[in-house]
């Protein structure tokens, strides 16, 4: 038996080995699949409190606002994210639906708070691995605030009644710290406007506020 020989049989004897250990794997349950965290996650539920700042109004030259929400938001877990890859690439992931209480102190403006409720669902970006996760949500909902009821004679800059409605959407990425425990910083945008409810000499003032809002979460 010469060199080459030899090597061939120990290449033969490696490659069966080799196949062997790969089938043996492949039996055994939850074996060569992509490591998704959230993907085995069985909590169905999370819980945010989150703040940060929104500025308004970016689109009139009226007197803006400066508000400061604090949001606390419940969380429910619509599905799981695919280990299958039907969707594939980076627009694996999974669907939630929100639920949150929103309440607005205004540092600068007509009115001193907004208190209200907003609903609807948010996408995640998830990928094999990763603990930073991408997401998009929209939002709509109402609120109350103690309108002012500056009339058109006087510039028509505050809000025209108490009640209001918003939608608006937001877009940000999220860290898990472990299994429980996330935080997540997400750009939010939110319309505030009445529908044109208000009295003629109260007209409404639509207002857009943006900004930025940090919040830490626990699954549950």
């Amino acid at each position: 038996m010469n060199i080459t020989q030899a090597l061939r049989i120990a290449l033969c004897v490696f490659c069966s080995l080799t196949s062997l250990q790969a089938q043996n794997s492949a039996k055994r349950p939850g074996a060569m699949k992509p490591s998704l965290r959230s993907a085995t996650n069985d909590k169905d539920w999370a819980l945010e409190l989150g703040s940060g700042v929104l500025i308004s109004d970016v689109r009139t030259d009226l007197p803006g606002y400066t508000l400061v929400p604090a949001a606390f938001t419940a969380v429910f877990k619509v599905d799981d994210v695919s280990l299958d890859n039907e969707i594939g690439g980076i627009l694996r992931g999974n669907t939630e639906f929100l639920f949150r209480g929103l309440g607005l102190a205004v540092v600068e403006g007509f009115e001193s708070r907004f208190i209200g409720f907003q609903f609807g669902p948010r996408y995640n970006f998830v990928q094999p691995g990763w603990k930073f996760v991408p997401f998009v949500e929209g939002h709509v909902g109402f609120s109350f605030t103690d309108s002012q009821g500056v009339t058109l004679a006087r510039g028509e800059v505050g809000q025209g009644q108490d009640f209001d409605f918003n939608f608006g959407i937001a877009a940000g990425v999220r860290y898990d710290i472990s299994d429980v425990w996330y935080v997540s910083l997400a750009g939010m945008y939110t319309h505030f406007s009445n529908a044109g409810l208000s009295d003629p000499e109260r007209k409404n003032r639509a207002m857009d506020a943006a900004g930025p809002l940090l919040s830490v979460g626990y699954r549950f």
